[in-house]
């Protein structure tokens, strides 16, 4: 497992090094303005729909149905889920991306109602742009997941970065003359060579057999369909928090919504050093704990990957708290991204980073649930968070600004660590993991 961390940690390092030259890129050659705050909304229906359809919970769902699979000798039979699963699913997936190229105009004014006409136009227009690349992360996810199944980790861990190698190019290439259009299409480009034609090299290489199948009684397919409706339809904290600051964030100042970007993707990174890429590579190892039904021994393994993680993450969030200015000015601070640019972002960025150890915890947390092939609770517990901490949003936003909404959000997240953490500790030591 540590070398599987390792590999993920390094991968998700060099992804948030590509990330910020991609951001980094943006603020030089358009500051934060109208236009930025537009492209940013523009990822909201593509990120919905892919939470919608389980695009982004695919490894957490798929994972533990091949593994079985593969772990009882039916590969043959995992391969025959896999199929029907694409086939299924990837049909639903391209009919609600053609239903959403013909909606985004009336569907982005209800997601950013602050922004004036002529804005939600532009959003609309660079929503249309990047809805495609939807299908190439379902289809990815699920060749990644099987890698993931594997312990194959190296050509999944190439996907963020070739991804955001193609943003850049895109705005590089195209930014100067279409704006923000030319990242656009570069997310287009970077998800299908990432997400999509690498990792069908890479499953193949692994030996994936796949042939379109619509078998609605496959039992591998109504498993997954268990697994997955709790995670497309519950509102999780974990998921909607982007979004909500979002819609606030769009009555606010021109910027705003660009400001608050910037500041999560910068607190972004030690959570996906620590928490994302420990909880990835800790998982396959938790769900094989968990289908031999050792539950003691998977909270061990679980807890000690927390501890190290919350204390280290803890450390960088004060580090960064204290130096939040210092990073947005080395990171954004060029060309048309001004002082009060560097200033607004950087007073989101401490409030963000209060939250680090939180995000990170509930990465690991989370995954222990799904290794027991619980869906549910995470999901309901995240609804539930996001409920309580929802009135905060707007108060805090009314006297606040970008601070409060970043503020709203790490109480929101600490809120449902803490939840998780204990709700999972009964349901596997019981009074023995309180001594």
């Amino acid at each position: 497992m540590g070398r599987a961390a390792a590999l993920m940690m390094g991968s998700v390092l060099l992804s948030r090094i590509l990330g910020y030259a991609r951001d980094a890129v943006i603020a030089w050659q358009h500051g934060a303005t109208t236009e930025t705050d537009a492209y940013f909304v523009a990822f909201t229906i593509p990120d919905f729909l892919n939470y919608l359809l389980a695009g982004g919970s695919l490894s957490i769902t798929f994972i533990p149905i091949f593994a079985r699979y593969m772990a009882e000798g039916k590969e043959e039979d995992g391969f025959r889920s896999f199929s029907t699963i694409a086939t299924v699913m990837g049909i639903g997936m391209l009919f609600f991306i053609v239903l959403g190229e013909f909606l985004a105009g009336r569907v982005i004014p209800l997601l950013a109602p602050g922004f004036p006409p002529e804005q939600a136009a532009l959003a609309a227009r660079l929503t249309r742009i990047v809805l495609p690349a939807q299908i190439f992360f379902y289809i990815g996810g699920l060749l990644m997941a099987v890698q993931y199944a594997r312990k194959q980790f190296f050509l999944p861990a190439l996907a963020p970065l070739i991804y955001n190698a193609g943003i850049i190019a895109g705005g590089l290439l195209l930014g100067r003359d279409r704006g923000m259009e030319g990242f656009a299409w570069g997310v287009l480009a970077g998800a299908f060579l990432g997400n999509f034609a690498l990792q069908i090299y890479g499953a193949r290489r692994g030996g994936l057999s796949f042939f379109p199948r619509l078998d609605f009684s496959d039992p591998g397919l109504k498993e997954f369909i268990r697994l997955s409706i709790p995670i497309m339809l519950g509102f999780s904290l974990v998921v909607v928090d982007e979004w909500t600051t979002r819609v606030f964030g769009s009555f606010l100042l021109a910027g705003a919504i660009t400001w608050l970007n910037n500041a999560r993707r910068l607190m972004l990174v030690p959570v996906g050093i620590f928490g994302q890429a420990s909880g990835v590579a800790s998982y396959p190892f938790l769900s094989a704990l968990a289908a031999e039904g050792k539950k003691e021994e998977m909270w061990d393994t679980l807890t000690l990957t927390l501890r190290w993680v919350f204390l280290v993450s803890a450390g960088v969030a004060a580090i960064a708290v204290v130096l939040s200015r210092e990073a947005v000015l080395l990171v954004y601070q060029r060309g048309a991204f001004t002082i009060d640019d560097t200033m607004r972002t950087a007073s989101a960025l401490s409030a963000f980073c209060l939250g680090i150890p939180f995000w990170c915890a509930q990465a690991i947390v989370s995954r222990g649930f799904f290794a027991m092939r619980d869906t549910w609770t995470p999901t309901l517990v995240g609804t539930g968070a996001w409920v309580v901490a929802l009135p905060l949003y707007y108060l805090l936003q009314q006297s606040y600004g970008v601070f409060g909404l970043a503020l709203a959000s790490t109480a929101g997240i600490l809120l449902y660590a803490g939840a998780l953490y204990g709700i999972l500790m009964r349901r596997t030591v019981g009074r023995r993991g309180v001594r």
